[in-house]
């Protein structure tokens, strides 16, 4: 077996053995997350993604050994509950996936943990209440009912109620309910003459999802109404039940078979039929794309039903592809904002609604492509809320910083969770089917939300933020508050890490960064005199940016210690050899290691500490769009990025004033 570090392959998933008796033993199940967490603790690249991996991390190091064997297998069960499968760390970060011979799936693994544990003990109510979003949809839409329903979720009593009885968060918001239900009032048109393309079937059917049927039914409205613009006969899916992802998340894999089996048979005669089958939610997508196909590789019916399943967007790419869709527009839509979900990544189709929406004269479209957070129903749960926010703050951030007209995402609840966590702005929430639809210029959908979009703060763009004495933390605060706060700075380091090859990390420090450093090295060395932390403050504080310079550690890394030394030796003077280039300029050499001196005759060090100084010409270039490129020519080592791209660009142009 080869001990090689990555897969050069795609991943591939395997198919999910949950009919088999060893999926539910318990014994086995913890080798085998035993086996993958001791993997992953070697490795930890995947940390910045949610909380799950970094708890296992925090659990192991708090343990008695140091090392996942002084873990309690009981703990790992903490870990589970994390994961709300988005599958990010499968699908972008993960080395050893299959086809690499250690075959780590660990969402699904998670997935295989949730099955044994709803089998064994079952699920909270809330839980299993808010798995069954039919059912839910049912009752909360009834007359009169949906009134009294969207009101208590909005009072501030009933909502500390929900929380105190259902573990429901008070602070979340929850969408209304529709008093009209999408399947109730929709008008498919079924009567345009049938256009095959090369690449997409002519005609489309709909599979409406409970949330467009219960919560949202305009946005269904805007898809059927952008079909018939382009003049593509549609249909209803002549009867549907939820897709089975929230009881997929739930463990509850026999109820997503017997929703599999009310659906499929039905969807089957559409695809077979020649149709194309759209949902406007992702994870419904997803599910009867990915999740049903793996549960049952050998049901024919299934996989013809994943053959014709499409993303709306991927649809409508696929006929621009064609020469088959309108570009007509009528309207322009400014500045949009616009998150792609995790389970529309995790489709592999590229960015489609991105595509689509440039096509649009005089749009300018920002693409924040991370974790929003919220996941489902993962967010909405007590116990997870906060972690949700603090998963989401930089898409927060990120998406409010363009002062958008319009922010978006393909799942509507993401929308709603980063609607929420940015604040009150101008910008408006709209779903991209419905800006599709306002740029084709068709009769505009009624906008009954407020817009929640924050305004991003101005007060402090002439000037880098500075750490403060009083900005740090007493060693008894910071106890209370560290792991929340180790969460976030993992979180945000994710966006100011560049790899320089294998073998060098860059991070680009700024002021959240540096001032982390100093707590741990406060709290390591027990630091509590005054005189004791402003020697700290003033070691570190210079390595903050001051607006016009870049500040960074550099992190040579080789896994093997004879290795390590060899090459060490080898790379003396590295850190002068890093450089950035700024598109139409000259490349600016790294000042390296003006703290101290940290190389000798023999060797030079792991770690370095580097600035680049930028001329006003060439942040000016940057905040236009100018590339940017990093790399390091070394005799022993050369390597060089391809354009840095957001969300990393955003976060380094963070760092410059524009003069």
């Amino acid at each position: 077996m080869t001990t090689r570090e990555g897969s050069l392959e795609a991943p591939k998933r395997h198919p999910l053995n949950w009919k088999q008796t060893d999926f539910y033993n318990e014994d086995r199940l913890f080798e085998e997350m035993n086996r993958v967490f001791d993997i992953c603790h070697g490795c930890r690249r995947c940390v910045n993604l949610c909380t799950a991996l970094p708890k296992l991390f925090d659990v192991i190091e708090d343990g008695k050994s140091g090392e996942l064997d002084g873990v309690e297998k009981k703990t790992f069960w903490e870990v589970v509950d994390r994961c709300y499968l988005c599958d990010m760390c499968f699908m972008t970060k993960c080395p050893y996936v299959p086809p690499h011979p250690w075959n780590i799936d660990f969402p699904h693994l998670m997935l295989r943990a949730k099955a044994v544990k709803y089998k064994k003990q079952g699920a909270p109510f809330r839980d299993k209440l808010l798995a069954n979003t039919d059912t839910v949809g049912k009752l909360a839409t009834i007359p009169v009912v949906v009134q009294v329903t969207n009101t208590l979720t909005k009072m501030p009593v009933a909502r500390k109620l929900l929380e105190n009885t259902l573990g429901i968060h008070a602070d979340r918001k929850l969408p209304d309910y529709a008093p009209q239900k999408f399947r109730n009032h929709a008008q498919p048109n079924s009567d345009f003459i049938e256009k095959e393309g090369a690449r997409t079937p002519g005609k489309v059917a709909i599979f409406a999802t409970c949330y467009i049927n219960y919560n949202e039914p305009n946005i269904g409205h805007d898809l059927l109404q952008i079909l018939a613009h382009n003049e593509i006969p549609t249909c209803l899916v002549e009867q549907e039940v939820c897709c089975g992802m929230p009881q997929l998340e739930l463990g509850n894999l026999e109820k997503v078979e017997e929703y599999k089996n009310k659906n499929i048979p039905v969807l089957a005669k559409l695809a077979q039929a020649g149709y194309a089958i759209l949902t406007a939610v992702p994870s419904c997508t997803l599910m009867f794309k990915q999740e049903l196909p793996l549960m049952f590789p050998d049901d024919e019916a299934v996989q013809a039903v994943a053959a014709a399943m499409f993303d709306p967007f991927e649809y409508f790419m696929l006929r621009h592809q064609d020469q088959l869709l309108k570009t007509d527009f009528t309207r322009s839509l400014g500045k949009i904002s616009y998150h792609i979900p995790c389970h529309l990544r995790v489709q592999n189709i590229g960015k489609k609604t991105r595509d689509l929406l440039q096509l649009i004269p005089d749009t300018h479209v920002t693409t924040i492509e991370r974790c929003s957070g919220h996941d489902g129903t993962w967010g909405v749960k007590r116990e997870f809320f906060s972690d949700s926010m603090k998963i989401g703050k930089p898409v927060f951030n990120q998406m409010a910083a363009p002062d958008p007209d319009y922010i978006c995402s393909d799942c509507a609840i993401a929308a709603r969770h980063i609607q929420q966590g940015i604040g009150h702005h101008r910008a408006q929430k709209l779903h991209p089917l419905t800006l599709l639809r306002l740029a084709y210029g068709e009769n505009k959908p009624s906008l009954s939300e407020p817009s929640m979009v924050a305004q991003p703060s101005h007060e402090n763009k002439n000037s880098m933020a500075k750490i403060s004495r009083e900005s740090l933390m007493t060693l008894e605060a910071y106890a209370k508050t560290r792991q929340q706060f180790r969460t976030q700075v993992i979180a945000h380091k994710k966006d100011r890490l560049i790899a320089l090859g294998e073998h060098i990390t860059l991070l680009f420090e700024d002021e959240l960064t540096i001032r982390y450093q100093i707590q741990e090295m406060l709290r390591a060395e027990k630091i509590f005199d005054e005189e004791g932390i402003l020697q700290e403050l003033a070691a570190y504080a210079p390595l903050v940016p001051d607006g016009t310079n870049w500040k960074v550690t550099m992190m040579i890394e080789y896994a093997d210690p004879e290795e390590r030394a060899e090459r060490l030796a080898q790379l003396i003077g590295i850190e002068d050899k890093v450089w950035i280039e700024v598109e139409g300029y000259e490349k600016i050499f790294a000042i390296g290691d003006e703290d101290l001196d940290r190389e000798n005759e023999v060797k030079t060090s792991s770690v370095h500490f580097l600035r680049f100084e930028l001329s006003h010409e060439q942040i000016q270039a940057l905040h236009r769009g100018s590339t940017l490129r990093i790399g390091v020519s070394h005799p022993y080592y050369e390597a060089i990025t391809e354009a840095i791209k957001n969300p990393v660009r955003a976060a380094l142009l963070n760092d410059l004033n524009l003069p």
